[in-house]
């Protein structure tokens, strides 16, 4: 009874974690003809972005063999964005952050709330949509 109500208490704190960190992450838009793919969907694992040690969860949205990743991290130090490993600055729908071009896929990550979030979508205008503002 004892292991049972054990592990009741640490599927709530759980459960109540990813809540948490649902409830600050930077609202996106789903832009036309994409359906968020819940069975990809990550939340609170452990990840770096630019060498800081975070916390991140991830949304894929889908349409037919198309696909957008948005990342959310949650740093457990200071981050500053800067140009380099082929990032330059740039604006999307006014919001400044980091650009670049890998594979035929666009990547943009920008601060929001002392969090970033990195859009990776095959079309940069889907990155537009995505952010929506």
């Amino acid at each position: 009874m004892k292991k049972i109500l054990i592990a009741c208490l640490i599927l709530v704190a759980a459960i109540a974690a990813i809540g948490m960190a649902a409830a600050v992450q930077s609202e996106v838009n789903l832009p036309d003809g994409y359906e968020l793919d819940e069975s990809q969907s990550i939340a609170n694992q452990s990840a770096e972005l630019f060498g800081v040690a975070c916390d991140y969860n991830r949304a894929v949205m889908v349409n037919g063999d198309k696909n957008i990743t948005v990342d959310t991290f949650f740093p457990h130090a200071e981050i500053t964005l800067n140009e380099g490993n082929g990032f330059g600055m740039k604006n999307i729908s006014g919001t400044e952050g980091l650009f670049k071009e890998v594979d035929g896929r666009f990547i943009f990550v920008y601060s929001d709330n002392n969090q970033f979030v990195q859009i990776n979508a095959p079309e940069e205008k889907l990155i537009e949509e995505v952010i929506g503002k």
